[in-house]
């Protein structure tokens, strides 16, 4: 009982239960659309390049404007970005399922809805992370954290859920899959007043501290270039999140070439997937602030490299969605580590703007929809996967490589990762003045462990010295 209390210690907080259940309901609204549009896609046209093709908006949008949006986290109340975020694609998917269900639907319709979805997720995004940490106390924060990922991954099952339940009902009723969008952008009008209804605002960025926008966003990326760990870790994350995402590309045309399934018929892989994610995901949540975190982000590249690789062999439908679950695991894992690498490694002045750049790799991987769709196209979509696996293999060693590189480097004063070190006892050093010229105004530091804390420690409200 106390370690079931210790686990949901945040729901103690009203706002972040409200905010907990409208992060549940959009995810799960998010990941059965997102699922959907490229089987939508692929049944037009029988075509994996059209099927990555749908997806191109998203990324342009994401990819464009998330840098974007990690600058107004930084300026501006939260709340209102949050809500005006989660109306959006609300919005979005009731008019995709009115064309889905009038047969009016075509794929650059598809392209159109997905630039509106990404450019609100955009948005949405880096201010939910953000304002997290206003919403609930320090302590919790960690906790906060691994509650929203848990969100995030019980929304992956129950998307696929509903698209099996529903599979299941269009099979034996005739139904329209537009008539799921509709279901799931019914949920928005539960998602938004809940929001709405969460007292804390998240404080603006007072007037007299703002400057251009440009110079704010440049400001932001020669802090995240200038850091040796961000810098990789931001690398590896745009890498294995455009691989492990293509899954999502490829899955229609691998159902129906190699198995003899109908495209729209993703429910069954995608929940295993969301069953295999959430569970890492709780096995993950108390090892991130050890030593091994940097190690077990390793491990976690290779399991998802080696899933493709055992899919593209794999010689039955039902063998498949087993083996699916290493790259449901894997992918799940890696950026669950990586964010909370990189969390803990940021300083909070710059939280929203780091988030927004490491959130640019689900632009990126829409981006690389139309890529790996062509590839598919001219060598096979299991012959796709495992060069996937190859190139997620290849980024893991990169890390590997980096992370011996920088682990002795010093810390930067002012982050979860420096206020860790001194909770352990361990000498942590305030920045040097500029004119010492070390790298970054930091002297070395022994502190080792202190480089994996956890993101309980970050106090997004001010710098800690």
């Amino acid at each position: 009982m106390r370690q079931l209390r210790q686990t949901f210690a945040a729901f103690v907080v009203r706002d972040f239960r409200y905010m907990w259940g409208g992060s549940l309901l959009s995810v799960t609204a998010f990941m059965t659309s997102f699922s959907l549009i490229p089987s939508v896609a692929y049944e037009l046209t029988g075509s994996y390049t059209a099927a990555g093709i749908a997806m191109l908006g998203s990324g342009i949008s994401q990819t464009l404007l998330g840098p974007i949006g990690g600058v107004i986290a930084d300026r501006y109340r939260k709340k209102p970005l949050v809500v005006v975020g989660q109306a959006m694609p609300g919005v979005l998917l009731g008019a995709l399922g009115t064309l889905i269900v009038t047969d009016l639907i075509s794929v650059p319709l598809l392209v159109v809805a997905t630039l509106v979805m990404g450019a609100g997720f955009s948005l949405m995004g880096p201010a939910r992370q953000a304002w997290t940490g206003f919403i609930v106390p320090r302590r919790l924060l960690a906790n906060a954290v691994a509650l929203q990922q848990m969100s995030m991954n019980t929304g992956q099952v129950l998307g696929p859920t509903l698209i099996a339940v529903f599979g299941l009902f269009m099979a034996l009723e005739g139904a329209n899959t537009g008539i799921l969008f509709l279901i799931v952008a019914s949920f928005f009008a539960i998602v938004v007043p809940l929001t709405a209804s969460i007292r804390t605002e998240g404080p603006a960025k007072p007037i007299e501290e703002r400057r251009a926008m440009s110079v704010e966003l440049a400001e932001g990326f020669r802090y995240l270039r200038g850091n040796p760990r961000l810098r990789i870790l931001w690398f590896y994350f745009l890498l294995i999140v455009a691989c492990g995402w293509g899954f999502q590309t490829l899955l229609p045309g691998v159902l129906a070439q190699e198995f003899g399934r109908a495209p729209t018929d993703v429910g069954p892989t995608f929940l295993i997937f969301g069953v295999s994610s959430l569970v890492i995901n709780i096995l993950l949540a108390g090892a991130v602030s050890g030593r091994w975190a940097w190690p077990l982000l390793m491990i976690m590249g290779l399991v998802m490299a080696v899933g493709f690789w055992v899919v593209a062999i794999a010689p039955t439908y039902g063998a498949f969605l087993i083996l699916g679950a290493f790259i449901g695991a894997g992918r799940s894992g890696t950026m669950l580590v990586n964010q909370s690498l990189m969390m803990a490694n940021t300083n909070p002045a710059y939280f929203g703007r780091v988030m927004s750049f490491a959130m640019m790799a689900f632009g990126f991987q829409a981006l690389f929809g139309p890529v790996w769709g062509g590839i598919a196209d001219a060598i096979g979509g299991p012959e796709t996967m495992a060069l996937i696996g190859v190139i997620a293999a290849a980024a893991t060693v990169f890390i590997l490589f980096g992370w011996l590189r920088t682990r002795h480097l010093p810390l930067e004063a002012g982050t979860a990762a420096a206020s860790m070190g001194r909770r352990v006892g361990t000498s942590v050093q305030r920045p040097a003045p500029a004119e010492a010229g070390s790298s970054n105004g930091l002297e070395a530091q022994p502190a080792f462990a202190a480089q994996l804390a956890p993101v309980v420690l970050m106090d997004p409200q001010k710098v800690q010295q």
